[in-house]
């Protein structure tokens, strides 16, 4: 009788031991994309999102703000400010630049496109102004003065 206790105690043990909680499986609706940090800017009173990327030199960008910069033209397609010093880089060719993108050329110059354009140089992504049709007409060939906001 002792044995048979014994015998089923153990099959109990076993069978019971896979009956705790379980782990949910994992699908693609129970998935949750994780949200990338936004900023602002403002151009002549009217504020803009960037949807940053996640990278040490948008970490580092991001540390300086609020500040506001004089961006200057350079062919009838982008804005560009040079810093005086130097950002954390991760350079890469880029084959297609839109209207809006956020860029760091090099390892100090901030550069904001406003046409899209076909690149001939590497640049470290910062960001992508969401609502940039909204501000676009604020782009004209002069220079701007643009304030880069925390969110």
């Amino acid at each position: 009788m002792k044995r048979r206790l014994t015998v089923i105690t153990m099959i109990l043990s076993l069978v019971l031991s896979g009956c705790g909680p379980s782990a949910p499986v994992p699908n693609e609706s129970d998935k949750t994309v994780k949200e990338r940090a936004t900023m602002h800017i403002e151009i002549n009173g009217q504020i803009a999102s960037v949807q940053l990327e996640d990278n040490a030199t948008t970490t580092a960008l991001m540390a300086d703000a609020p500040f506001t910069i004089k961006m200057d033209d350079l062919h009838r397609n982008e804005k560009y400010h040079y810093f005086d010093k130097a950002f954390p880089t991760d350079a890469q060719s880029v084959q297609t630049i839109q209207a809006g993108e956020v860029l760091l050329y090099q390892n100090n110059c901030l550069v904001i496109f406003y046409e899209a354009v076909e690149p001939a140089a590497e640049y470290t992504r910062i960001g992508q102004i969401t609502d940039f049709e909204d501000i676009q007409s604020l782009f004209s060939p002069e220079s701007v003065q643009i304030r880069f906001l925390k969110e």
